[in-house]
């Protein structure tokens, strides 16, 4: 009987010994899971905070960009005018370039790469600005013919060329880093959900703890989304016309050039600018000129064919890649448009009307030539059916 009851006795001691090693383990259990949550909410915190960090630097880097247009757009219209007025645009630009340039540096501070590519990206951007200054002084000084034959020339379009492929290397680096933030953040969540399965076994409390996370997690997963939806559209799209911008365009352009070098077919392109824009914008207002440049967005969708490229590429210019097109052909669709345009008629909030008339340049693409050569010489033609007297087309050479 004794023996009998030691045995309980020893079988009660080592049930509760069983009972505390359970419920340390337990205890423990609870313990690395309220651990692991703070620190799986940190992590995608961070990653989080990580990504949204590139792509306003993203961002950013498109907002230098436009202010590089701005700049490139007030030179422009100052050469072909000789008005003063456009060289505020112009100064603007410039100094908006130059400040975003210098909060793109310290927003990535930290990162060694892209302090060199910045430093590339500012060199080029000094040498572009400084092309342009010696164009506008010659200008100012009344030397115009010298400025235009330094325009033909291409200088500054070289230098602007360089300074945006500069840029390119700044958001391709940005890119690199969203992608592997967003692989370290995919690693954190299936660490996660490893113990996710621990949390369903323990009960409701564990439960309501994992969709507390699955919750956090989520939302900041469709955060995420919409930013990079975002920024693909600000990447690839014009806010106003909701045509291609000039990068995508750009690129577009340099997949036809290929394709046509590889197929000996011909391909065209066409630059196209609204006449006397600033004008309207002067007289009417920003608004006006804003619906002039949707009027024009509009008459290319319609007239141009469905296997054409066609997007905005920079302030009153627009921009129609036509593949498979001779420049006679090319001619002939540029003439529609601009009989199209300037038939069509405009409703000013003045309650007057009236009309715009566009000025185009084509160019075919010639031998082994690169997409900048083809881009400068239908901006010659342009710029000839401008000097000509505008609401022309006009042919490169």
């Amino acid at each position: 009987m004794k023996e009998h009851i030691s045995q309980l006795q020893r079988k009660a001691r080592l049930g509760r010994r069983i009972g505390l090693c359970a419920l340390l383990a337990i205890g423990l259990m609870f313990g690395a899971i309220i651990v692991n949550a703070f620190r799986a909410t940190a992590e995608r915190r961070q990653a989080d905070a990580l990504q949204v960090h590139t792509l306003d630097v993203l961002l950013a880097a498109g907002r230098l960009e436009t202010a590089v247009n701005e700049t490139m757009r007030g030179e422009r219209g100052y050469l072909i005018t000789g008005d003063h007025d456009f060289l505020q645009p112009y100064f603007e630009g410039r100094a908006s370039s130059f400040r975003l340039l210098r909060s793109l540096r310290r927003a990535t501070s930290d990162n060694v790469a892209q302090q060199g590519n910045l430093a590339a990206a500012e060199r080029r951007l000094s040498a572009y600005v400084g092309t342009v200054d010696r164009l506008v002084a010659l200008q100012t000084a009344g030397r115009r013919a010298e400025a235009v034959a330094a325009v033909r020339a291409g200088a500054e379009r070289s230098r602007i060329i360089a300074f945006l492929a500069a840029l390119d290397r700044v958001q391709a680096e940005e890119r690199r880093l969203l992608a592997l933030r967003g692989a370290t953040a995919e690693a954190a969540d299936s660490r996660d959900h490893r113990y996710n399965s621990i949390i369903a076994i323990l009960g409701l409390l564990m439960f309501a703890l994992l969709a507390a996370a699955v919750f956090g997690a989520a939302r900041a997963h469709r955060r995420t989304l919409d930013l990079t939806e975002e920024l693909r559209h600000h990447a690839t799209t014009d806010a106003l016309t909701g045509l291609p911008n000039r990068r995508h365009l750009m690129a577009a352009m340099e997949t036809e050039v290929r394709r046509a070098g590889r197929s000996g077919r011909p391909l065209s392109l066409a630059l196209l600018d609204v006449d006397r824009f600033k004008a309207i914008n002067d007289t009417h207002g920003h608004p006006v000129g804003d619906e002039v440049l949707r009027v024009v967005a509009e008459e290319l969708r319609e007239v141009t064919r469905g296997g054409d490229l066609l997007g905005r590429f920079g302030g009153e210019e627009f921009a129609i890649i036509m593949p498979e097109t001779g420049l006679d052909q090319a001619q002939l669709a540029c003439e529609r448009l601009r009989r199209a345009v300037a038939t069509r008629i405009l409703n000013y909030p003045n309650g007057t009307s009236g009309h715009v008339t566009i000025s185009s340049g084509v160019a075919l693409l010639s031998g082994d030539e690169g997409c900048d050569h083809l881009v400068s010489r239908a901006d010659g033609a342009l710029y000839q059916a401008k000097a000509g007297g505008r609401n022309l087309v006009r042919l490169a050479a």
